[in-house]
């Protein structure tokens, strides 16, 4: 008997132990909306323009096409944890994009949304940044007239950052690819200089961690 509970206490000083587990909600470092399929001829500065202002749009007006660049830090996250949900939510608050970005109240229907991870560190080095075709996370805005929270699973990106395996240069929203295209419109989401915090993104980081 002495034998077994000395073999039980020793198995349990090499088994690693739960340390405890956290979740936090991170707001991005970044964000903007950038023009994608724009006309880069006459007077593209003053119509092909990157905005970052309280609103990141997602969809297509009459002369380009809008997706959203989101990058969030992961320093709170320990560095020996094992990330085992991360979520992306943003605020649909009844807003959309419209020509020359002027947002006005949307009049139903659906969006589908994809997110794919950003290629390029610099966002503004290219005129349209590189993103990975692989699928990150997507979400469907049903109701685009009836204020909601969308989530996005990016757990397997936010892994990738975390350990190491891809650099974190943020993620890219966009409509997917069979919806996509000028004059469809689209959601404008408050981003993350939006005057009200309670509805700015965030990304929701579970993860646990083990002792020696």
């Amino acid at each position: 008997m002495r034998f077994l509970v000395l073999l039980l206490s020793l198995g349990a000083l090499l088994v690693p132990q739960l340390a405890g587990a956290g979740t936090i909600a991170v707001q991005p470092e970044a964000d903007v909306g950038l023009p994608f399929w724009c006309d880069w001829g006459y007077d593209w500065e003053e119509r092909c323009y990157a905005d970052d202002g309280p609103r990141i749009p997602v969809g297509g007006v009459d002369d380009k096409v809008w997706r959203a660049a989101l990058r969030f830090p992961l320093r709170q996250v320990p560095a020996a944890a094992t990330i085992t949900s991360a979520r992306l939510r943003l605020l649909h608050d009844g807003t959309c994009v419209a020509p020359r970005l002027a947002t006005v109240t949307c009049e139903g229907g659906s969006f589908w949304l994809d997110a794919h991870r950003i290629v390029g560190a610099d966002w503004f080095d290219e005129r349209e940044v590189e993103l990975d075709e692989r699928l990150a996370g997507s979400a469907v805005l049903f109701d685009s007239a009836a204020t909601t929270a969308l989530s996005f699973d990016v757990t397997g990106l936010v892994r990738l950052w975390h350990e190491r395996l891809a650099p974190n240069n943020g993620l890219l929203l966009k409509l997917t690819e069979w919806q996509e295209g000028h004059e469809v419109g689209g959601p404008a989401f408050p981003s993350g200089s939006f005057p009200d915090p309670a509805v700015r993104p965030r990304l929701i980081v579970m993860y646990t961690s083990r002792g020696g």
